[in-house]
């Protein structure tokens, strides 16, 4: 009778302590700067909004919240620092439907896995497009100039690619176009960036945010916007499905997520803070300028849009008869 007793006063001292240790959670979390891992390198248009949102919800935690670029391996060494962290909610990452869904099937085996290594927190931003643009040496105006110059040089010409993203979006034009360009990789997109404009290279998928300043500078010219109707931050530029690949789009979206086993109570204040950034005036209004929509969505949410991204990328991958690596 008296270890039965005890047992149950262990087990109900050991109840009180987890609800006690979540409630202080949610009412202290966070107590010092939590870390934002933005796994792409600086000046992209991921970490543009990603210091655009990490500002704003440092204001809210009360806590400063830090951007950290750690690029490399298409995204996955960014993510792979984040599934060691420690899960006290203290490291974050901003996870892409390109870095987790399509490097999924691009990659024959990876260092983490995307559902089960990962809490979701919150959706974030959407509506990630590029612009397909080339060298402005190339001897091609358009879309349909561009695609006669390749058919007319199989496997001459060289894009750059720093992201799986990247990738997928040129080696679908690739398959639609049926046009054969060899793939060139990167460790970042900038440095993709400078060789396309230095002449290394003759294509590339670039995100409209950083492609824009370019082709207005005419360093560069677009051959097509990935998006399917004109795009705001390029109303004059026609897309590449106007252009002569009806049906072609390509788009992304950024999450916030946390290592897996994150107390619930944690991700709880997370997603009422970032839900207040993404409805934010002032926020939308400086997002939108860098060329990307709010998305607001809460962890469930962002785990069935996961898993969806997924799919759709293997369908997409299958389609266009990429090999994993």
């Amino acid at each position: 009778m008296y270890l039965k007793k005890l047992k149950q006063l262990i087990y109900g001292v050991a109840m009180l302590f987890g609800v006690t240790s979540a409630v202080m959670a949610q009412g202290v979390y966070p107590t010092k700067p939590v870390k934002l891992i933005v796994p792409l390198a600086a000046g992209g248009a991921s970490d543009v909004v990603a210091r655009i949102f990490a500002a704003k919800l440092g204001e809210r935690l009360g806590q400063q919240v830090i951007v950290e670029n750690r690029p490399g391996a298409e995204g996955l060494i960014g993510v792979d620092a984040a599934v060691k962290a420690a899960p006290d909610g203290y490291t974050l990452v901003l996870g892409s439907s390109t870095t987790l869904a399509a490097n999924f099937h691009l990659r024959k085996t990876l260092p983490f896995h995307p559902v089960n290594d990962l809490a979701p927190v919150s959706m974030a931003f959407q509506g990630f497009f590029n612009i397909l643009v080339i060298n402005a040496a190339v001897p091609a105006n358009n879309l349909k100039e561009f695609i006669a110059l390749a058919k007319a040089q199989p496997g001459k010409l060289d894009y750059g690619t720093a992201t799986s993203g990247s990738k997928i979006c040129v080696e679908t034009f690739k398959a639609m176009a049926g046009i054969d360009l060899q793939m060139v990789n990167y460790k970042s997109s900038p440095q993709a960036l400078n060789d396309l404009m230095g002449g290394q290279l003759q294509l590339i998928c670039e995100p409209v945010a950083t492609a824009m300043p370019n082709i207005l500078a005419g360093r560069l010219r677009s051959i097509g916007v990935t998006s399917a109707t004109p795009h705001p931050a390029a109303p004059n530029l026609p897309t590449v499905a106007q252009e002569g690949l009806p049906g072609f789009e390509y788009s992304a979206w950024v999450a916030v997520f946390a290592p897996a086993q994150t107390p619930a109570a944690i991700i709880a204040r997370l997603e009422k803070e970032i839900a207040w950034v993404l409805n934010d005036p002032e926020t939308i209004k400086k997002v939108q300028a860098a060329g990307v929509e709010p998305m607001p969505g809460d962890a469930k949410a962002l785990a069935k849009l996961l898993n969806a991204e997924i799919e759709r990328a293997g369908n997409v991958v299958k389609a266009a008869k990429i090999q994993p690596e």
